[in-house]
């Protein structure tokens, strides 16, 4: 079906010779049904800059079903992928192809209990449709713990959204950690840490054994979920084995093609 770009937003700055992380919204020609977690592929009619993997890929739907007929794509654009760079030059109103929903990274809303998501990087994107659809479903019985981890502050994607949904609702936390702090300028207003200069004052270092046991041991029997890079997904996986975790108890999507 055709796609439209609507609207481009800012989402995370990135690090030197990146462009960070943006959001495109999208407006399909026919409704779309989707589940939180599933994807779309999205295929240009020609690329602007040269790409081996050719011009069709496939992205999380970051927005929530409950958010109307939109279908926003988040990713973090890179320099040396010749269709994200096609996908950040797009105009508004660009008119391409795209396919879905797919995929089974879902959680379902009759899986009462709590949930431990773990998210590296732009891992986070099917986390937070899982949490805006939970919201706005008014899935009270239903848990939600994310553990978010970024090199920067100045990468964290949905920060202001995640934060404040975690302040609202007594049934979503979100722990985010920081793995190169010391790279933080020092700062102390709102504006100065939209210009990527904060002194990160939440937790610091890679998600292993120990924090995930300091957030998650008051919690009965959670189901846990990672998506992130495909090294931090599997190291993961090896920790959770080793703290008892069965496989009935774990998922895992691995974010391939950054």
């Amino acid at each position: 079906m055709k796609l439209t770009l609507l609207k481009k937003l800012d989402e995370a700055k990135g690090l030197p010779a990146q462009a960070g992380t943006k959001s495109f919204f999208w407006e399909p020609e026919n409704p779309v049904k989707y589940l939180p977690g599933q994807y779309f592929y999205y295929t240009f009619p020609e690329l602007k800059y040269p790409d081996p993997r050719g011009a069709t890929r496939h992205f999380t739907i970051s927005s929530s079903p409950t958010e109307g007929n939109q279908l926003r794509l988040t990713t973090r654009i890179r320099e040396e992928s010749g269709f994200k760079k096609t996908l950040d030059d797009l105009k508004i109103g660009s008119v391409i192809e795209g396919e879905g929903p797919n995929g089974t990274f879902i959680l379902d809303e009759n899986e009462k209990g709590t949930h431990v998501l773990i998210a590296g990087g732009i891992g986070v994107t099917p986390f937070r449709s899982f949490i805006k659809y939970n919201i706005d479903q008014k899935l009270t019985d239903i848990k939600l713990h994310l553990i978010y981890s970024n090199s920067l502050p100045t990468e964290i994607a949905f920060r202001d959204e995640l934060e404040t949904w975690s302040k609202q609702n007594n049934n979503i936390k979100v722990f985010m950690t920081v793995t190169k702090p010391e790279e933080s300028l020092s700062a102390s207003t709102y504006a100065d840490r939209q210009a990527g200069k904060e002194k990160w004052s939440g937790l610091k270092g890679r998600i292993d054994e120990s924090m995930i046991s300091r957030l998650t041991s008051h919690l009965s029997r959670p189901t846990y979920w990672l998506c992130g890079p495909p090294p931090m997904v599997s190291a993961i996986e090896i920790v959770l084995g080793k703290m008892g975790v069965t496989a009935d108890k774990l998922r895992s999507e691995k974010f391939t093609g950054y």
